[in-house]
């Protein structure tokens, strides 16, 4: 089974892009999609059963959409209940003795403060981020291949 988690905070305008790209997919199956305002503990033993991740994120310090591999902390940073992708990684390695093959989607991001909706500039990259989700979930990669 592979995974597809949305994180971001809806009511922190791009923050939540995530979200909406999750809210947008179509069901495939073999797959599951959640979004979440952020990556906790709990999430870790989800990873425990899924063969693949793709974290969804809004990033304002990025301008271009990517999907680069991402890989497990080799000594987990737990000190609250936020982590990082890496951290969740290395989290479930510990609990599970293995980890899913793991992308990180960075969308980028220019308007973090209070309200609902996207800027413009990230909702005209919504659909971009849609496909590029949608292109993982079926193991498609950009260059045609599939995700390795």
């Amino acid at each position: 089974m592979d995974f597809v988690i949305g994180i971001g905070n809806t009511l922190r305008m791009d923050d939540g892009v995530a979200a909406q790209v999750i809210a947008a997919l179509p069901p495939i199956p073999n797959v599951a999609a959640i979004a979440v305002h952020q990556l906790t503990p709990e999430i870790a033993l989800r990873l425990c059963d899924a063969d693949r991740v793709l974290f969804i994120d809004a990033h304002y310090t990025e301008r271009d959409m990517a999907v680069r591999r991402v890989f497990p902390a080799p000594e987990p940073c737990i000190t609250g209940h936020a982590l990082s992708p890496q951290d969740l990684l290395g989290l479930a390695q510990v609990l599970c003795s293995r980890t899913p093959q793991a992308w990180l989607l960075s969308i980028p991001g220019y308007d973090f403060g209070f309200g609902e909706t996207l800027s413009e500039r990230t909702r005209a990259r919504l659909p971009e981020a849609i496909s590029a989700t949608v292109r993982w979930m079926k193991g498609v990669s950009d260059q045609g291949g599939t995700s390795e």
